[in-house]
């Protein structure tokens, strides 16, 4: 009969490990790429007037004084 035998690893073992398999992934230079700041462009504009519409949204709903001149202000033609 064989003996069977398990393998134990360590909790200091099982870091190294880890840190080890992540070191070279985050120590690693950026490199430039047009389409990923295109990108990033892209979303921080968008973002900056969903922000923009959800704050006129907000006023509106909110108070009572203003509707009129954030009204015209919003949606004049």
């Amino acid at each position: 009969m064989a003996k069977k035998t398990t393998k134990k690893t360590s909790k200091s073992t099982a870091k190294k490990a880890a840190k080890s398999r992540f070191s070279g992934w985050l120590l690693a230079p950026r490199e430039p790429s047009t389409m990923n700041d295109i990108k990033t462009a892209i979303l921080l504009v968008s973002l900056a007037i969903n922000a923009a519409v959800f704050i006129g949204w907000l006023i509106l709903k909110t108070t009572t004084i203003y509707d009129e001149q954030v009204y015209s202000f919003l949606f004049n033609r």
